[in-house]
């Protein structure tokens, strides 16, 4: 076993797992990839299976440990951990979720041993989540879009293609490439948030890519309750357009623009809108 990673159990015996990954720290618009995987962890029924040195790995003045204090006592210290869950999902395939912040340091260690684990579990293929902000209104269907490296067996998420992107990544788009490197499919599954209510949490998109990993697995998740929270946020937003003429303009632009499949000439820009519906959005979950 990698020096960096700490079994707290046996590995379990998973049927042709998959690794599911969703580090916090880069793009998560709406907390999308952050919400849809810890909905999959609950709902699966994950048990932890091992945890990262988090000494090596995580700057603790970036992300502090919290505290409990109760009556005057300091009861606990909770640290932030990157861990590694095991799931039946019940399907052809059962899934290993890997959680937590994002290293802030030494990625092409943390690579080595997720790489090593995965071979040691028999992972046959890996999902990354992940979600930014994109010129789309909320009135249409979240589009889920991938990156992949290889071609994942039976493992193939009906998605767009990314068509071009040079910029910053995350510590989970390095480690797709080092799965691939390793011969492990991988795939990077990104869904498109409205900018305009990119800072606030988004179940819609949440349930989107919860949707994708199901079918990409060839398996079925129950999901009422993100189903409910996803159709609460669309008449929450719904209200906030519909008390803004120049929202409302805005959105029908964007309607536009991707019904015609960007045809129909330049964005709108919604910077004020975006602030203006994110405030409503935050009173509303108070």
């Amino acid at each position: 076993m990698h020096p960096l990673l700490h079994l707290q159990t046996e590995l379990p015996p998973l049927e042709r797992p998959v690794l599911l990954v969703a580090l916090e720290g880069f793009i998560d618009a709406g907390g999308v990839a952050g919400t849809a995987a810890m909905f999959l962890r609950h709902r699966w029924k994950s048990e932890l299976v091992a945890t990262f040195d988090r000494d090596d790995l995580i700057d603790y003045r970036a992300r502090r440990p919290t505290v409990v204090v109760d009556s005057g006592k300091l009861r606990r210290v909770e640290w932030p951990d990157i861990e590694l869950m095991g799931a039946t999902v019940g399907g052809p395939h059962d899934a290993l979720l890997l959680l937590g912040p994002e290293p802030d340091m030494r990625w092409a260690a943390f690579c080595d041993a997720v790489v090593a684990v995965s071979r040691q579990a028999g992972v046959e293929a890996a999902i990354g989540l992940g979600a930014y902000p994109a010129a789309a209104p909320h009135t249409r269907p979240v589009r889920i879009m991938r990156a992949t490296n290889l071609v994942a067996g039976d493992l193939v998420p009906e998605a767009g293609d990314i068509v071009g992107y040079t910029g910053p990544v995350g510590a989970g788009t390095v480690l797709q490439a080092a799965l691939g490197d390793a011969g492990i499919p991988a795939v990077g599954l990104w869904a498109e948030v409205p900018h305009y209510i990119s800072g606030s949490p988004n179940p819609g998109g949440a349930l989107a890519l919860v949707r994708c990993v199901a079918a990409a697995m060839h398996t079925e998740v129950e999901t009422t309750e993100l189903e409910a929270a996803a159709k609460l946020h669309r008449e929450q937003v719904d209200e906030a357009v519909a008390e803004h003429p120049e929202a409302g303009e805005m959105v029908q632009a964007l309607e536009r623009h991707v019904d015609s499949g960007g045809a129909d000439g330049e964005l709108p820009s919604g910077d004020d809108l975006a602030a203006e519906i994110e405030r409503f959005l935050r009173t509303q979950s108070d």
